[in-house]
């Protein structure tokens, strides 16, 4: 049964019909993953590989492909699972980070649906990149990938300038309905859910924003700091940083509760507006990925995220971990989609 959260986000999604297609142009850049030392290929013999995985695999590195710019809190929490499977399975070859911006996720996202099945190729798969798919004639969607596991479920956050006027969404929206289109917010894309939460906030109020997109959460916060931006919508963990460093504050979050890292800011529904922002950070593959392989990958990023070293380390950064099976992922994301 859809919980009242999943039917918020599913009302959410079927709004962007009204939204239109942002099209962009993007770039493709390649890092590794910090390298461990291992055997040639597969060690063959873990407990995690099920019958029917080559003893070799992985004998050459996968490939995460990212929609976004280096960076971001995900891009960080990959990197320390993808270091935890290749020292635990002792992999020759590991993992290797492709940055694929643009065109608002879809560069990336269509790049990963679009490769071949074989396991070797993954990418970043989260819940917002379901709305463009709903609208969209694109590669992916809730029934054109293979789900592999979702990382963590991060809730949307308003945020200003430390040294902005505005302490309240109340206020940031009076002053969009004071100075119609002057009031500037960066998002990572107008039509995902950071765009359609702005424009439910608009319908809802009556103010008319300039919201303006971004590839990436680090140039949002670059322009925020130069005094570019009045505010951004992003997902509270995009921010930690900056927040922890007391250069923005988060005016609103954007779950049903109260973010456990930010307890005394009111949600966007405390504040008056009955929106819900949550984004799901999945990983996902092309469709067709021979189960055994799909199922080996699932189970070293699900014993990686319950290892008490990456538990710490995520605790550290604040990451709102979420471990879930590729099952259950795909559950929800058809849920949404629905």
């Amino acid at each position: 049964m859809i919980n009242k959260k999943t039917k918020t986000i599913i009302a959410l999604l079927l709004a962007v019909v009204m939204c239109f297609a942002l099209v962009g142009c993007g770039s493709s850049s390649k890092e590794p993953a910090e390298p461990a030392t291992g055997t040639t290929g597969g060690t063959g013999d873990s407990s995690l590989r099920p019958e029917g995985v080559p003893d070799d695999f992985p004998n050459k590195e996968i490939e995460w492909i990212y929609a976004f710019g280096p960076g971001s809190p995900m891009d960080a929490y990959f990197r320390i699972l993808a270091d935890k499977i290749q020292k635990m399975e002792g992999w020759k070859h590991g993992f290797i980070v492709t940055y694929k911006e643009g065109a608002s996720g879809r560069i990336g996202w269509n790049a990963f649906a679009e490769a071949k099945p074989d396991g070797y190729t993954l990418g970043f798969a989260p819940s917002a990149m379901l709305i463009s798919a709903v609208s969209e004639d694109v590669s992916y969607g809730a029934d054109k990938m293979s789900y592999i596991i979702n990382t963590m479920s991060d809730p949307g956050a308003i945020g200003v300038k430390a040294d902005s006027p505005y302490n309240t969404l109340q206020d940031l929206v009076d002053a969009a309905k004071a100075n119609p289109g002057k009031i500037t917010v960066g998002v990572t894309s107008t039509i995902g859910q950071e765009g359609l939460t702005m424009k439910l906030i608009e319908k809802a109020s009556g103010a008319k924003f300039n919201v303006v997109a971004f590839d990436g959460e680090g140039p949002i916060f670059a322009a925020i700091l130069g005094g570019h931006l009045d505010a951004f919508c992003l997902n509270i963990s995009d921010a930690t940083n900056y927040i922890e460093e007391g250069t923005i504050k988060i005016i609103a979050t954007g779950d049903e509760e109260r973010s456990p890292f930010l307890p005394d800011v009111p949600t966007y529904k405390e504040s008056g507006y009955d929106v819900v922002q949550l984004n799901m950070r999945g990983i996902g593959g092309p469709k067709g990925i021979p189960e055994p392989i799909r199922q080996y990958l699932e189970n070293c990023f699900i014993a990686a995220a319950n290892d008490p070293e990456v538990q710490a380390k995520a605790a550290e950064m604040k990451i709102p971990v979420d471990t879930l099976t590729g099952a259950e992922l795909e559950a929800k994301f058809k849920a949404i989609a629905e």
